[in-house]
This record gives structure tokens, C-alpha cells and sequence, in this order.
């Protein structure tokens, strides 16, 4: 049901660590379909980013005003930024479900919820989930792969026809 969600929008914090730098700040994901309108602001609006587009392309646009596109999303980032966000699969991770595209060694816990999977080299951990419009939807999660560690905490959900904008 939850791999069924076509149109969502989600707000929230995230932590990012390299391994060399670390990035905190608010985040906003707004899914509609295969298009994507991913954003991150830093603190007092310090750095940031948006990455907007589709499974062909998408459009990275940061705060100090580089732009660029991508066509293989991970392999790009790495090679410009040594680190990767894996953006495709992260539409499902948010939702607490892993990739249909993809292989999934997965780990349910005692409530049947997700509690930790393996996808594309990626370590996902889920640590709190929540009702929100209905559904039972992640609130922490942590995505690790090499030195990359990504925090995620979902503030507000909004799923168009799952009832009215729930928040944490």
C-alpha cells in the first residue's frame, strides 16, 4: 500500500556527515509521480540545495548558486562531491519502504513495521515511526553506505486524499 503512493509531501530535519563535513538543516520532499522536488536549507538559510526532476534527469540548483543536471544521480554526486544522496530510492526509504526496482535483503521488527534494510549498498534503519493521515509513516530514520550518514525526522506529512495534513 505504502509503495502505492504516487503523491506526498513530507517536511522535516535531516543530518548529513561525509565523513569529513557535517550539514543540518530543514528538508522538504515533495513527490508527485516520478517527479521529485527535493529541498535543503541550512541553518539561517546557510547553504542548501534543490534537486528537481525525473527518473531521466534531475536538476541540482545549490544556494550559492551552482546548477547542474544529472542523469545517473549517485555516480555524478559522488564524482563532484566524493558523497552521494541515493534520491530515486529515498522516495520509497521516506515512506518506510524499500525500492520495488531494486533487491532488498529486509528486517521487520516485532510490530511487523520495517525495522532496518539493505538496498544498493545503502544501510536503512528506521527508529520511530507514527500515524499520520491514516498510515503508519516513518518519523526517524538513518541511511548510512561508507562514510555517508544521513539522519532523517519527518515533522509533517501531507498525502493528498489520506485525509487532512497530519503533524508529528
Amino acid at each position: 500500500m505504502l509503495r502505492d503512493i504516487e503523491e506526498f509531501r513530507m517536511e522535516g530535519r535531516l543530518a548529513l556527515n561525509t565523513g569529513s563535513r557535517g550539514y543540518s538543516g530543514t528538508v522538504s520532499w515533495e513527490q508527485n509521480d516520478d517527479i521529485v522536488d527535493f529541498r535543503f536549507r541550512g541553518p539561517f538559510g546557510f547553504g542548501g540545495f534543490r534537486i528537481h526532476g525525473d527518473l531521466d534527469q534531475l536538476r541540482v540548483k545549490t544556494t550559492s548558486g551552482d546548477e547542474f543536471l544529472l542523469r545517473d544521480p549517485e555516480q555524478e554526486m559522488t564524482e563532484r562531491f566524493g558523497w552521494s544522496l541515493p534520491v530515486h530510492s529515498m522516495r520509497y526509504w521516506i515512506l518506510g519502504v524499500s525500492d520495488p526496482a531494486l533487491p532488498a535483503t529486509e528486517v521487520p521488527g516485532a510490530d511487523g513495521l520495517l525495522e532496518s534494510m539493505e538496498q544498493a549498498g545503502w544501510l536503512v534503519r528506521y527508529d520511530s515511526f507514527g500515524e499520520s493521515e491514516g498510515l503508519i509513516l516513518p518519523r526517524r530514520f538513518d541511511m548510512e553506505r561508507g562514510q555517508v550518514r544521513i539522519r532523517v525526522m519527518t515533522d509533517r506529512w501531507d498525502i493528498p486524499g489520506g485525509g487532512a495534513t497530519a503533524r508529528r
